[in-house]
């Protein structure tokens, strides 16, 4: 159900609290799991892109905007800021006694969800950021840079790997209250690049009341550049949102750094 735009702030400062939640500590499930298919490290993505920096200008360019989203998005300030101190936790290695290495790569993956920022630092001058606000209170942050080629290397490594070493696990609040977070592979369409997703989902209380936080987290690489895209909050994340941005968004940071310009973007898709 469509929630009224006047109820947003409150919702908007509900999901922060449950973003708090999310935090905490990690202990690896997914012991032993193969990893998901989604997973491309070791699927050839073509010939190589070049290895350049966007500009500023180009970055823009290669973003999504509201005309692609549709009417249930609203193109909103990067108010990031308001998720200082959250996702704060340490990770509790009870549940990862036969592979506590495996705590660190799911405590980095809080660490960066609690910032919006699933990638370190771009490079000076390489960055554009889009963050949408949706009707039901979710929210979509895609941002696109050039990153250190061994730091976006190792990110894709990383991230790929997350299903496997993740799984499901127990994330412990600052509070000692605990949620249940599964970290599974998402589906996304194929193409140039790399193109890797994650749907992260966390279920908890908050003063007793039942809540669960749903993120759909994608990666898109070519070349050295890269988009990261991280949608979802209290309402459940829409993978179909997630699965066009990659299909669309993908082409466009590849048709920038061969120095094109992306066509226009098609309207409400998702209306």
């Amino acid at each position: 159900m469509t929630m009224p735009r006047r109820n947003r702030l409150g919702y908007v400062a509900a999901l922060a609290v449950g973003v708090s939640l999310f935090a905490a500590a990690c202990a690896g499930a997914g012991q032993g799991r193969p990893n998901a298919g989604n997973n491309q490290e070791g699927r050839a993505a073509g010939p190589a892109a070049p290895a350049v920096s966007l500009t500023s200008r180009q970055a823009r360019h290669a973003l999504l905007t509201e005309a692609y989203l549709g009417s249930q998005w609203t193109e909103a300030e990067d108010s990031g800021d308001r998720r200082d101190g959250l996702l704060r936790g340490t990770v509790d290695t009870q549940d990862c006694l036969t592979h506590e290495e495996y705590a660190a790569a799911c405590q980095q993956l809080l660490d960066r969800l609690s910032g919006g920022r699933v990638l370190g630092t771009p490079l000076a001058g390489t960055q554009a950021v889009a963050v949408f606000d949706a009707d039901n209170g979710n929210r979509l942050r895609y941002e696109v840079g050039t990153y250190p080629a061994a730091e976006l290397r190792s990110a894709r490594s990383w991230f790929g790997a997350l299903p496997q070493k993740c799984g499901v696990f127990t994330a412990v609040r600052p509070d000692g209250r605990t949620e249940d977070v599964r970290v599974t592979s998402l589906p996304v369409p194929e193409g140039d690049g790399t193109r890797q997703a994650l749907s992260v989902v966390a279920k908890g209380t908050t003063e007793g009341v039942p809540f669960t936080m749903s993120l759909d987290v994608a990666l898109m690489t070519s070349g050295d550049s890269a988009i990261s895209l991280v949608n979802g909050g209290l309402a459940d994340a829409s993978h179909l949102t997630t699965g066009l941005a990659v299909r669309l968004g993908a082409p466009r940071l590849t048709t920038v750094l061969a120095g094109g310009t992306p066509p226009p973007q098609p309207a409400g898709l998702l209306d």
